[in-house]
């Protein structure tokens, strides 16, 4: 019996490096082919197999399968089901050319620009993540992990998963466990004077899924919708993949600015704002254009996304109720997201929809990915209903706060440059440049702070601004004044 090739140095492939103007597959497959004809490899013995060839080598195991399919092709290794690669009894000739069949044109990786999609060209505005976000200051929407409670949640999701009967591993209803729905409901109530039912809860993974969903159920392709400007990218561009027309409405002092909307496209079908805390300006919505809004949608027969995204934290004044809990005509779509109060890694967020469309969103989010992970969703409706969500916000609240006093006694040092927005709510607040710093372009602001670890976003990242500025999220308070001090060098030599 042919013994098995103990390693894959033994066919002297230890010199990839010295010929780099080949790929490497082309450089494995030719050192090979020098031993199997030089005799180092005699004919029938078999080789390693392709997960040890890549490990040996320390290259990716289809760099190795592409090496050997040339080897296959050229008639030196032949492959026998359920066995593995051998050296083929009868080799070529060994003077003649090894063999190019047509088939391993294929073989060569191809990097060439594919055509795709208008509709991909469109959402290279605003790219997929390569790499996880990078928990650093001041790194906007960002919750801090170090918070969250985790043993607990670790003990509910082992308790859950332990659960007899398969209400966790079957396929699921589209609209969500109702245990979760009935959850939801009672917090959305409690919390935001949302009216609704549990029927009326959608679970979703995202805002953004929630608003693709709205725009399916509720708008044909060339409908309009409005945007803030500034405003959320990943919305914005989420309406354009499903193929609506966004119009940018201004943000002012007071929010939406309802009749510049009103100006531009009154018939759009869709209007999306974040009127408890603007995203990432932090205005509010006035109580008049509050009103504008729903008269506007109840008259033209269009519906209003509200995103809460963050109204579970507010430092400073009364709370503000929901635009949904004002609207008695059924033209508000409550949004909210347990990946911005929890931690983004969960991927569970709702809607809350009138009575009349709780079938379209239903439909729209079965085709759309069946049905949110279910075990996920029972454990956040454990912690919810056994109180753990009411005390981690209180705690989370309480130290951001701290952090968000801590921030502001410290920005004072900026003041030449940026004038800060309101910070009465949420977990980040805006700044524009002041006049001396009219000039600068915030996006090179921002990648030098990246270079000296400090995380901001530029302004301008969320739309068309007449002056640029910087989006800060909030820090731990022990590295708030070593972050400024970074930024205030910058700044200073910019």
């Amino acid at each position: 019996m042919a013994k098995h090739a103990g390693s894959v140095f033994s066919v002297d492939v230890t010199g990839l490096d010295r010929d780099a103007g080949q790929p490497a597959y082309a450089r494995i497959s030719e050192r090979i082919r020098a031993a199997i004809l030089s005799g180092a490899l005699a004919p029938n013995a078999r080789l390693p197999s392709g997960r040890t060839l890549a490990r040996d080598l320390g290259v990716a195991r289809n760099t190795v399968d592409w090496a050997l399919d040339q080897l296959v092709a050229d008639g030196y290794i032949v492959r026998r089901r359920g066995a593995g690669s051998f050296v083929a009894a009868q080799l070529p000739e060994r003077d003649s050319p090894p063999l190019q069949p047509e088939r391993s044109r294929i073989l060569v990786p191809d990097t060439a620009p594919r055509r795709i999609s208008r509709r991909a060209e469109a959402l290279r505005a605003y790219p997929g993540h390569y790499e996880p976000a990078s928990s650093v200051p001041f790194t906007p929407s960002l919750p801090p992990t170090d918070l969250f409670p985790r043993d607990v949640w670790n003990r509910l999701l082992q308790r859950e998963a332990s659960r007899p009967g398969d209400d966790y591993w079957h396929y699921g209803a589209s609209n969500g466990l109702p245990a979760l729905r009935r959850a939801i409901a009672a917090h959305a109530s409690a919390m935001r004077a949302v009216r609704c039912s549990p029927e009326q809860v959608i679970v979703v993974t995202s805002t953004q899924q929630a608003v693709e969903l709205a725009a399916k159920a509720l708008a044909d392709p060339g409908d309009r919708a409005w945007c803030e400007l500034p405003g959320y990218p990943p919305v914005r561009h989420g309406l354009r993949s499903a193929g609506l027309e966004v119009v940018d409405v201004p943000v002012d002092d007071d929010g939406l600015d309802v009749a510049a909307g009103l100006a531009a496209a009154p018939d759009a079908r869709l209007a999306y704002v974040t009127p408890s805390h603007q995203y990432p300006l932090g205005v509010e919505l006035s109580l008049p254009r509050r009103r504008a809004l729903l008269d506007w949608a109840h008259e033209r027969d269009a519906y209003v996304l509200e995103d809460d995204y963050d109204g579970d934290y507010r430092y400073e004044g009364r709370p503000i109720a929901s635009l949904q809990g004002m609207d008695e005509r059924g033209r508000a779509i409550y949004i909210g997201s347990f990946n911005k109060i929890l931690f983004p890694g969960l991927r569970i967020a709702y809607a809350i929809v009138p009575e009349p469309l709780i079938d379209a969103f239903v439909d729209a989010k079965h085709i759309a990915d069946g049905h949110t992970a279910l075990l996920m969703q029972g454990v956040l409706a454990a912690f919810i209903d056994e109180g753990h969500l009411g005390q981690h916000l209180r705690k989370t609240r309480a130290a951001y706060d701290r952090r968000r006093s801590a921030f502001l006694e410290e920005v004072h040092a900026l003041a030449p440059w940026l004038h800060f927005g309101p910070a009465r709510a949420g977990m980040h607040v805006a700044a524009r440049f002041a006049d001396a710093a009219s000039g600068l372009c915030d996006r090179t602001v921002a990648a030098a702070c990246g270079e000296k670890g400090v995380v901001v976003h530029p302004l301008s990242k969320y739309g068309r601004t007449a002056r640029g500025g910087l989006v800060f999220g909030f820090a731990e308070n022990n590295r708030v004044r070593q972050g400024v001090a970074a930024i205030r060098r910058i700044l200073a030599h910019a």
